[in-house]
C-alpha cells in the first residue's frame, strides 16, 4: 500500500513537471498581454521604481503590483530576464491551489482521491494553456482560489486550528487584491456570504477584525502611496476606469459578450473531463432538490463537493454578470470542477458506473473522428494556412492515434483506472508538447513579423512607429525601446513618419490600398515595414 500510494505522488509530480515545466520558454511571449506584462517588469526592475507601473513611457493604474513583483524577483534569482523567467514564477504559484486542493481532498476522502482530482485540474485544457502564460490572470487564479480553499478548511479543521485558515483566507484574498484589484475580496466573500447561508453557520462574523486587519495591512500600503502621489489621476483609470466601468460593462476593453459565454469556455476548457461531467450534473438536477435540504448533515466528503459546485457557481456568475469578459476571467472555477470531475472519476474507478463508461465512449468517439479529421484538415485549409499548421498537425496525429487506440482498448477490458492514466499521459504530452507548436503556429500570422521587424530595429539602433496595428507590445519587448508610436487614422502624421530618418513604420497589409503610395521595405505575412517611394 506504502509504494502504491509513493507511486500515485509520483505520477503527480511528474505530470506536473513534463506538462508544466518542460520546454517552458521554448515560445515566444505571446502578443498582446504576455509582451505587455513582462515588458513593464522588464521596465521596473531597469527603473528601481517598484510602486509605479509604466507602458510606453506612460502611467499605468489599470492593474495593482504584485505580478510584477514576482516577475522581477523571478528575473533576479533566474540571471535575467527571458521566456522562461518569466513564465516560471506563475507555474510554481500554481503549485498553492494544487497543494491545497491536494491536502483537502486527502483530508476529507483519502489519497487516491486527492491524485486523482489533482491530475484532472492539470490536465484540463484551458488550464493547461492559460496557467503557463505570464499574466495576471493566472497569479489571480493561483491566490484567489488558494483564498477560496482554505475558507473550505475552516469546515474540516480541529477547532483550535480552524483560526489559523481563516486568517489565510484573508491573506491569500488580500494578495489577490494586490494581483488583480477588487475580484480579489468578491469572490471570497460572495462565496463565504452564500456557504454561510446555505451551511447556516456564523464563524465568518468571528474572525472578521482580526482577518479584516491582516487584509488592510497587505492591501493598503500600496493604494495609500499611490493615492497620495497620484490623485484624482490614479482614482479616475484605476478605480472608476478599470474597476466601476469595466465590471459595468462600459467598452473600455470592448469586450462584450453574452451572459453564456463563460458556459461555451467551460465547454472546451474543461476537456476532456466535460464528456463525464455534463452527463452527470444533468442527472443530479433530478435530485438536487432532495439532495440541499439535507446538506447541512452531509459526510464531510459529500460537503466537501458541495463546497466546490457552489464556488464554480459563484465564480461563474460573478464574472457573467460583469459587462466585459475574456476567457482567461473563467480560469479560477477549473481547481473547484476538477475535483468535481475527479470524484466521478473516483466513482467510476472505484465501481465501474455505467453512466461514466457511456461518457467514455462518447469521448473516445470524438477523439477518432478528430483524429480522422487531423490527418485530412490540410485538404480544406488555405495554402498558406497548412503550411504554417502542418507541424502541430503532424504532432497531434502521432499523439491522437496511440492515445485513442490505448484509450478504446482499456475501456473495452474494464482497465478503469488505466484508461484514466492513458488520458492523463495525453493531455500532458498536449500541455508539454503540442502547446508551443499551437502557439508557433499562431505566430505565423502576424507576430513574427513583428518580433522579426523588432529585431531589426534592435541591431540597427532604429525607431518604430505603427500605423493601423493596434497596440502591439511585443513590438515593445523583443526590440526593447521605451516608446512606440502606436497610431491609428491620422494621414499626416503617416506623411512625416515615412520620411522621419532612422526609423521603421509598420503599417497593416490590408491598408496599403487605403494610403498613399509606399515603397514595401520589408513585407511581411500581415505587417510591413515602409517608406517613400
Amino acid at each position: 500500500m506504502k509504494n502504491k500510494n509513493i507511486v500515485l505522488c509520483l505520477i503527480t509530480v511528474l505530470v506536473f513537471i513534463a506538462g508544466y515545466l518542460l520546454f517552458l520558454g521554448s515560445y515566444p511571449l505571446l502578443d498582446v498581454d504576455e509582451t505587455r506584462y513582462v515588458y513593464m517588469s522588464k521596465e521596473m526592475l531597469r527603473t528601481g521604481d517598484f510602486l509605479t507601473l509604466y507602458l510606453n513611457s506612460e502611467y499605468f493604474f489599470e492593474k495593482p503590483p504584485l505580478f510584477f513583483w514576482l516577475e522581477c524577483l523571478s528575473f533576479k534569482l533566474f540571471g535575467g530576464v527571458s521566456e522562461w523567467s518569466a513564465r516560471v514564477p506563475i507555474v510554481l504559484l500554481s503549485l498553492l491551489p494544487l497543494g491545497f486542493l491536494f491536502a483537502l481532498c486527502k483530508k476529507v476522502k483519502n489519497l487516491k482521491f486527492a491524485v486523482i482530482s489533482s491530475l484532472a485540474l492539470l490536465t484540463s485544457l484551458e488550464y493547461i494553456f492559460i496557467t503557463k502564460i505570464a499574466i495576471l490572470d493566472s497569479v489571480f487564479t493561483s491566490l484567489v482560489t488558494t483564498s477560496c480553499f482554505c475558507y473550505f478548511y475552516t469546515f474540516f479543521a480541529d477547532d483550535k486550528n480552524k483560526k489559523y485558515f481563516w486568517y489565510l483566507t484573508y491573506i491569500f484574498s488580500a494578495l489577490a487584491v494586490l494581483a488583480k484589484g477588487l475580484p480579489g475580496i468578491a469572490v471570497p466573500i460572495g462565496l463565504i456570504i452564500v456557504c454561510s447561508f446555505i451551511f447556516r453557520t456564523k464563524d465568518a462574523l468571528k474572525y472578521i477584525p482580526v482577518g479584516g486587519i491582516l487584509f488592510l495591512v497587505i492591501t493598503l500600503p500600496w493604494h495609500i502611496v499611490m493615492f497620495n502621489k497620484y490623485n484624482p489621476l490614479f482614482f479616475e483609470e484605476y478605480i472608476y476606469k478599470h474597476h466601476i466601468l469595466r465590471f459595468l460593462g462600459s467598452k473600455i476593453i470592448d469586450r462584450t459578450q453574452p451572459w453564456y459565454f463563460y458556459l461555451v469556455t467551460l465547454f472546451w476548457g474543461l476537456v476532456p473531463h466535460i464528456f463525464i461531467l455534463l452527463p452527470k450534473l444533468f442527472s443530479k438536477f433530478r435530485t438536487l432538490a432532495g439532495d440541499f435540504k439535507g446538506i447541512k448533515d452531509t459526510d464531510d466528503y459529500t460537503k466537501f463537493l458541495w463546497l466546490n459546485a457552489i464556488a464554480a457557481v459563484v465564480i461563474l456568475l460573478f464574472f457573467s454578470s460583469s459587462g466585459g469578459k475574456l476567457i482567461t476571467y473563467i480560469v479560477p472555477a477549473y481547481p473547484f470542477f476538477a475535483v468535481l470531475a475527479g470524484s466521478i472519476w473516483f466513482k467510476y474507478i472505484e465501481e465501474d458506473t455505467k453512466l461514466v463508461k457511456n461518457s467514455l465512449i462518447v469521448m473516445n468517439i470524438f477523439f477518432a473522428i478528430a483524429t480522422i479529421g487531423m490527418c485530412f484538415v490540410h485538404f480544406v485549409l488555405p495554402r498558406e494556412v497548412a503550411v504554417n499548421f502542418m507541424p502541430v498537425q503532424i504532432v497531434s496525429v502521432i499523439l491522437l492515434f496511440p492515445f485513442v487506440v490505448s484509450s478504446i482498448w482499456t475501456l473495452l477490458s474494464g482497465k478503469r483506472f488505466a484508461n484514466f492514466i492513458v488520458l492523463v499521459i495525453f493531455m500532458t504530452l498536449v500541455s508539454g508538447i503540442v502547446t508551443p507548436f499551437a502557439y508557433r503556429f499562431d505566430y505565423a500570422f502576424g507576430q513574427d513579423d513583428l518580433m522579426r521587424f523588432a529585431q531589426f530595429a534592435k541591431e540597427n539602433n532604429q525607431t518604430i512607429s505603427t500605423y493601423g496595428t493596434g497596440k502591439r507590445y511585443s513590438l515593445l519587448y523583443y526590440s526593447g525601446l521605451p516608446l512606440i508610436d502606436f497610431h491609428a487614422d491620422d494621414l499626416e502624421w503617416f506623411e512625416n513618419e515615412l520620411v522621419r530618418p532612422n526609423n521603421l513604420l509598420i503599417v497593416r497589409n490590408k491598408d496599403l490600398k487605403n494610403l498613399p503610395p509606399v515603397e514595401i521595405r520589408q513585407e511581411g505575412v500581415k505587417y510591413s515595414v515602409v517608406g517613400r517611394e
